[in-house]
């Protein structure tokens, strides 16, 4: 089945889908990405260990005005964790509500790019968001991460009657595959995961993606392996919660990735797909030709509208119940 969106370059009955070649748009966002403060400080590591200090303790982001008109926005908890809650205003929800586990190297706060993110999410799957507020490094681990967000998602399935659709976005991809593999023997796993752009290597290892690193616009290999040291903590970076990849895919629930080939997570990321494929997992790929680190969050790319809408067909049955 071709896929609907223009700029799709190719979709296998909506399984795997491809953009033909980078949009124009595309192009100036990524050289205006390139021109913001995060790729300087990750190339240095000084500039890493002031930047993780000077993160410590910050609030989730105030929305923006234009998502606080649009939003109902309330804050709720589940287990140990505080959530924001976000919801669209006079739109009909979806069965099945959604839980979202933000990125920022486990040492930065949920910003103004998740806002605009899950802003765009909430409206287009119709559905409840409830972003975790976990506790980030250094003062958070792993070992804490992964118990307390799992804990989460045990209290709102058993508050709601229902599993959530699990969703995270960079580390918080990362995180959100490390506790599906802890719940997905358990009445509290996850109806279905939806990852953008997620970091399964804390020790990024592979050699594809520090090949990578010249030409991503915003990340770099220094930065990130201080923060996932600091989050790895006492269990080490070869653990499966701090390092999904290497954890046993098989299990897993139906699982949608959006990724971009200017990424450096990308190359573990494909390579997950692989192998939790041959693990028999429905796992499917949405990769845009030449995108950056979570394009998505760019709502106004056509390569972010064209993943919207695969995502929202592959989540078409889990968000019905």
């Amino acid at each position: 089945m071709p896929c609907p969106e223009p700029n799709c370059g190719y979709c296998a009955d909506m399984t795997d889908a491809f953009t033909a070649r980078p949009s124009p748009l595309l192009r100036v966002t990524a050289a205006a990405v390139r021109l913001l403060r995060s790729k300087r400080i990750m190339v240095s590591e000084p500039r890493s260990h002031a930047d993780i200090e000077a993160s410590i303790g910050k609030p989730f982001a105030t929305p923006p005005r234009s998502s606080a008109r649009r939003l109902l926005i309330s804050q709720d908890r589940l287990g140990p964790l505080r959530t924001t809650v976000i919801e669209p205003r006079g739109i009909p929800l979806s069965a099945r509500p959604l839980v979202y586990v933000h990125g920022g190297a486990y040492v930065h706060q949920f910003e103004t790019a998740h806002w605009w993110l899950t802003d765009a999410l909430t409206r287009d799957l119709r559905v409840r968001i409830f972003a975790v507020d976990y506790t980030l490094a250094p003062t958070g681990t792993a070992a804490r991460g992964v118990a307390d967000v799992a804990a989460a998602i045990t209290a709102l399935t058993e508050r709601e009657g229902i599993t959530p659709i699990v969703a995270g976005d960079s580390a918080g991809g990362g995180l959100a595959l490390a506790v599906a593999a802890r719940l997905h023997d358990t009445p509290s796993a996850p109806a279905h995961l939806a990852l953008f752009a997620p970091w399964l290597d804390a020790g990024l290892r592979n050699p594809e993606a520090q090949a990578l690193e010249r030409r991503d616009p915003s990340l770099a290999v220094p930065g990130l392996r201080i923060a996932g040291r600091l989050w790895a903590s006492e269990l080490g970076i070869d653990h499966p919660d701090v390092s999904p990849l290497f954890a046993d895919p098989a299990g897993l629930p139906p699982t949608s990735l959006v990724v971009g080939t200017r990424d450096i997570l990308y190359p573990d990321a494909r390579d997950f797909a692989a192998s939790a494929r041959s693990a028999g997992v429905d796992v499917a790929t949405f990769t845009a030709s030449d995108a950056f680190h979570v394009f998505p969050a760019a709502t106004w790319l056509p390569e972010s509208i064209s993943a919207r809408v695969w995502l929202k067909q592959r989540l078409a049955a889990a968000l019905r119940g």
